[in-house]
Protein backbone atom coordinates (compact mmCIF):
# COMPACT_ATOMS: atom_id res chain seq x y z
CA UNK A 1 0.00 0.00 0.00
CA UNK A 2 1.41 2.91 -0.98
CA UNK A 3 1.50 6.62 1.06
CA UNK A 4 -1.09 9.44 0.46
CA UNK A 5 0.07 13.35 1.52
CA UNK A 6 -2.50 15.17 2.92
CA UNK A 7 -3.53 13.05 5.21
CA UNK A 8 -4.04 11.80 8.90
CA UNK A 9 -3.72 8.03 9.09
CA UNK A 10 -5.84 6.31 11.99
CA UNK A 11 -2.35 4.33 13.10
CA UNK A 12 0.34 3.40 14.82
CA UNK A 13 3.01 5.57 13.37
CA UNK A 14 5.17 2.07 12.56
CA UNK A 15 2.76 1.03 10.10
CA UNK A 16 2.42 4.47 8.11
CA UNK A 17 6.59 4.73 7.93
CA UNK A 18 6.51 1.08 6.65
CA UNK A 19 4.59 2.43 3.67
CA UNK A 20 7.24 5.53 3.47
CA UNK A 21 10.21 5.10 0.92
CA UNK A 22 13.75 6.25 2.16
CA UNK A 23 14.56 9.93 1.80
CA UNK A 24 10.65 10.52 1.54
CA UNK A 25 10.38 13.27 4.40
CA UNK A 26 11.67 17.37 4.80
CA UNK A 27 10.68 18.08 8.26
CA UNK A 28 9.47 16.00 11.50
CA UNK A 29 7.68 18.36 14.43
CA UNK A 30 6.43 15.97 17.13
CA UNK A 31 6.14 15.30 20.61
CA UNK A 32 5.74 11.47 21.77
CA UNK A 33 3.53 10.06 24.90
CA UNK A 34 6.13 10.46 27.65
CA UNK A 35 5.46 7.36 29.17
CA UNK A 36 4.76 9.26 32.57
CA UNK A 37 2.90 6.43 33.83
CA UNK A 38 5.26 3.57 32.83
CA UNK A 39 8.27 5.90 34.18
CA UNK A 40 6.47 6.02 37.74
CA UNK A 41 5.11 3.01 37.74
CA UNK A 42 1.31 4.55 38.16
CA UNK A 43 -0.55 1.35 36.39
CA UNK A 44 1.17 -1.92 36.96
CA UNK A 45 1.05 -1.39 40.48
CA UNK A 46 4.55 -3.27 40.69
CA UNK A 47 4.82 -4.84 44.63
CA UNK A 48 8.54 -4.17 44.95
CA UNK A 49 10.82 -2.45 48.13
CA UNK A 50 11.96 -0.46 45.73
CA UNK A 51 10.41 3.14 45.68
CA UNK A 52 10.74 3.42 42.24
CA UNK A 53 8.74 0.59 40.98
CA UNK A 54 6.02 1.01 43.52
CA UNK A 55 2.69 1.64 41.56
CA UNK A 56 0.35 4.15 42.58
CA UNK A 57 -3.72 4.38 42.23
CA UNK A 58 -3.90 6.98 39.52
CA UNK A 59 -6.35 6.17 36.84
CA UNK A 60 -5.80 7.17 33.24
CA UNK A 61 -7.73 7.64 30.26
CA UNK A 62 -8.31 4.59 27.97
CA UNK A 63 -6.62 6.65 25.14
CA UNK A 64 -3.03 6.99 27.40
CA UNK A 65 -2.84 3.07 26.64
CA UNK A 66 0.56 3.70 24.84
CA UNK A 67 1.49 5.80 28.03
CA UNK A 68 2.74 3.12 30.62
CA UNK A 69 5.40 1.15 28.83
CA UNK A 70 7.72 -0.51 30.98
CA UNK A 71 10.57 2.20 30.73
CA UNK A 72 13.02 0.00 29.13
CA UNK A 73 10.67 -1.21 26.49
CA UNK A 74 9.86 2.66 26.21
CA UNK A 75 13.24 3.45 25.50
CA UNK A 76 13.85 1.21 22.71
CA UNK A 77 10.75 2.15 21.31
CA UNK A 78 11.83 5.52 20.97
CA UNK A 79 15.38 4.59 19.38
CA UNK A 80 13.17 2.67 17.31
CA UNK A 81 11.31 5.38 16.27
CA UNK A 82 14.08 7.49 15.74
CA UNK A 83 15.81 5.03 13.35
CA UNK A 84 12.78 4.87 11.17
CA UNK A 85 12.39 8.63 11.09
CA UNK A 86 16.26 8.95 10.04
CA UNK A 87 15.46 6.24 7.36
CA UNK A 88 12.37 8.19 5.71
CA UNK A 89 13.89 11.82 6.24
CA UNK A 90 15.70 13.52 3.16
CA UNK A 91 19.66 14.22 3.51
CA UNK A 92 19.19 17.92 4.22
CA UNK A 93 15.73 17.06 6.52
CA UNK A 94 15.33 17.99 9.94
CA UNK A 95 13.67 16.67 13.10
CA UNK A 96 12.15 18.40 15.98
CA UNK A 97 11.49 16.47 18.85
CA UNK A 98 10.00 17.58 21.69
CA UNK A 99 10.34 15.64 25.17
CA UNK A 100 11.41 16.43 28.84
CA UNK A 101 13.19 15.27 31.96
CA UNK A 102 11.02 12.96 33.48
CA UNK A 103 11.58 12.83 37.41
CA UNK A 104 10.19 10.70 39.88
CA UNK A 105 11.21 8.89 43.48
CA UNK A 106 14.38 10.77 43.07
CA UNK A 107 15.23 9.25 39.71
CA UNK A 108 15.65 11.03 36.85
CA UNK A 109 15.30 9.94 32.80
CA UNK A 110 16.41 12.75 30.46
CA UNK A 111 16.08 12.00 26.50
CA UNK A 112 19.57 12.45 25.10
CA UNK A 113 20.05 8.92 26.85
CA UNK A 114 18.24 7.47 23.88
CA UNK A 115 18.60 10.49 21.21
CA UNK A 116 22.40 9.40 21.45
CA UNK A 117 21.48 5.91 20.36
CA UNK A 118 19.74 6.86 17.42
CA UNK A 119 21.41 6.90 13.84
CA UNK A 120 20.53 10.64 14.64
CA UNK A 121 22.69 13.40 14.56
CA UNK A 122 22.11 16.13 17.49
CA UNK A 123 22.09 19.37 16.12
CA UNK A 124 21.16 21.52 19.29
CA UNK A 125 18.70 21.96 22.50
CA UNK A 126 15.80 24.30 22.59
CA UNK A 127 14.20 25.58 25.73
CA UNK A 128 10.34 25.69 25.41
CA UNK A 129 9.33 28.02 28.31
CA UNK A 130 5.69 27.10 28.48
CA UNK A 131 4.78 29.74 31.00
CA UNK A 132 2.70 27.66 33.28
CA UNK A 133 3.07 24.23 35.38
CA UNK A 134 1.38 21.43 36.65
CA UNK A 135 0.29 20.94 40.03
CA UNK A 136 2.99 19.38 41.95
CA UNK A 137 3.80 18.73 45.87
CA UNK A 138 5.62 21.99 47.03
CA UNK A 139 8.60 19.85 47.29
CA UNK A 140 11.02 21.10 44.11
CA UNK A 141 10.68 24.68 41.77
CA UNK A 142 7.76 24.32 39.52
CA UNK A 143 8.71 22.92 36.45
CA UNK A 144 7.58 25.02 33.61
CA UNK A 145 9.88 23.92 30.88
CA UNK A 146 10.28 20.98 28.24
CA UNK A 147 13.00 20.39 25.71
CA UNK A 148 13.17 20.23 21.81
CA UNK A 149 16.00 18.26 20.51
CA UNK A 150 17.29 19.36 16.92
CA UNK A 151 17.87 16.38 14.98
CA UNK A 152 19.14 15.86 11.81
CA UNK A 153 20.61 13.74 9.24
CA UNK A 154 24.43 13.41 9.15
CA UNK A 155 26.66 16.16 8.71
CA UNK A 156 24.87 17.86 5.94
CA UNK A 157 23.41 21.45 5.83
CA UNK A 158 19.91 21.44 6.74
CA UNK A 159 17.35 23.12 4.98
CA UNK A 160 17.32 25.92 7.46
CA UNK A 161 17.94 29.48 7.37
CA UNK A 162 16.84 31.56 10.04
CA UNK A 163 15.15 34.63 8.22
CA UNK A 164 12.95 36.51 11.16
CA UNK A 165 15.35 38.83 13.05
CA UNK A 166 13.15 38.57 15.86
CA UNK A 167 13.45 34.54 16.03
CA UNK A 168 17.41 34.68 17.34
CA UNK A 169 17.19 32.52 20.50
CA UNK A 170 16.99 29.08 21.50
CA UNK A 171 14.95 29.39 24.71
CA UNK A 172 11.15 30.01 23.18
CA UNK A 173 8.39 31.73 25.36
CA UNK A 174 5.13 30.92 24.25
CA UNK A 175 1.63 28.98 26.76
CA UNK A 176 1.01 25.52 26.14
CA UNK A 177 -2.15 25.00 24.31
CA UNK A 178 -5.10 24.12 26.38
CA UNK A 179 -7.90 21.58 24.78
CA UNK A 180 -10.11 19.53 26.64
CA UNK A 181 -10.12 16.94 23.84
CA UNK A 182 -6.37 16.01 24.01
CA UNK A 183 -4.31 16.24 27.01
CA UNK A 184 -1.43 18.39 25.72
CA UNK A 185 -1.30 19.76 22.72
CA UNK A 186 1.18 21.65 20.68
CA UNK A 187 0.34 25.63 20.81
CA UNK A 188 0.47 26.62 17.36
CA UNK A 189 3.76 29.05 17.70
CA UNK A 190 6.17 25.93 18.14
CA UNK A 191 5.43 24.23 14.48
CA UNK A 192 5.42 27.86 13.16
CA UNK A 193 9.15 29.12 14.83
CA UNK A 194 9.85 25.93 13.15
CA UNK A 195 8.26 25.91 9.07
CA UNK A 196 9.02 29.87 9.10
CA UNK A 197 12.55 29.14 8.76
CA UNK A 198 12.08 26.55 6.13
CA UNK A 199 15.03 28.19 3.44
CA UNK A 200 13.41 26.20 -0.34
CA UNK A 201 10.14 26.07 0.55
CA UNK A 202 8.99 23.80 -2.74
CA UNK A 203 7.27 20.25 -2.39
CA UNK A 204 7.80 20.33 1.33
CA UNK A 205 6.30 16.93 2.89
CA UNK A 206 5.79 17.84 6.90
CA UNK A 207 5.45 14.52 9.12
CA UNK A 208 3.95 14.32 12.64
CA UNK A 209 4.21 10.41 13.84
CA UNK A 210 2.11 11.47 16.82
CA UNK A 211 -0.06 13.96 15.22
CA UNK A 212 -2.85 14.62 18.36
CA UNK A 213 -5.37 16.75 17.23
CA UNK A 214 -2.97 17.85 14.03
CA UNK A 215 -1.53 21.04 14.86
CA UNK A 216 1.76 20.24 12.83
CA UNK A 217 0.06 19.34 10.02
CA UNK A 218 -2.74 22.09 10.26
CA UNK A 219 -0.16 24.40 10.56
CA UNK A 220 1.65 23.10 7.60
CA UNK A 221 -1.22 22.87 5.52
CA UNK A 222 -1.16 27.23 6.39
CA UNK A 223 2.10 27.07 4.85
CA UNK A 224 1.29 25.60 2.01
CA UNK A 225 3.47 22.21 2.40
CA UNK A 226 1.76 18.25 2.18
CA UNK A 227 1.40 16.89 5.65
CA UNK A 228 0.93 12.89 6.68
CA UNK A 229 0.22 12.32 10.29
CA UNK A 230 -0.47 9.34 12.31
CA UNK A 231 -2.54 9.25 14.89
CA UNK A 232 -3.96 5.81 16.62
CA UNK A 233 -6.92 7.77 18.69
CA UNK A 234 -9.56 7.83 16.28
CA UNK A 235 -11.70 10.86 18.05
CA UNK A 236 -7.98 12.84 17.74
CA UNK A 237 -8.04 12.16 13.91
CA UNK A 238 -11.52 13.27 13.54
CA UNK A 239 -11.13 16.49 15.22
CA UNK A 240 -7.89 17.20 12.87
CA UNK A 241 -9.78 16.52 9.89
CA UNK A 242 -12.13 18.77 10.82
CA UNK A 243 -9.91 21.60 11.59
CA UNK A 244 -8.20 21.07 7.97
CA UNK A 245 -11.97 21.29 6.77
CA UNK A 246 -12.30 24.88 8.79
CA UNK A 247 -8.91 25.85 6.62
CA UNK A 248 -10.56 25.91 3.38
CA UNK A 249 -12.88 28.60 4.66
CA UNK A 250 -11.07 30.89 5.95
Amino acid sequence: MSITVNTIYNESCFETMARMPSNFIDLVVTSPPYNKAGFEGFIRKRHSTDNWSKGRNIEYAEDAENDFLDESEYQSQQIALLNELYRILKPNGSIFYNHKVRIAQHKASHPIEWILKSNLTFRQQIIWNRKSSPAIAPIRYLPSTELIFWLTKGAVQPNFKRENPLFVGEVWEFSAKQNSLHPAPFPDELPQNIMMCIEDKENIIVYDPYAGIGTTCRIAKRFGFNYIGSEIVKKYVDNAESSMQSLLFC
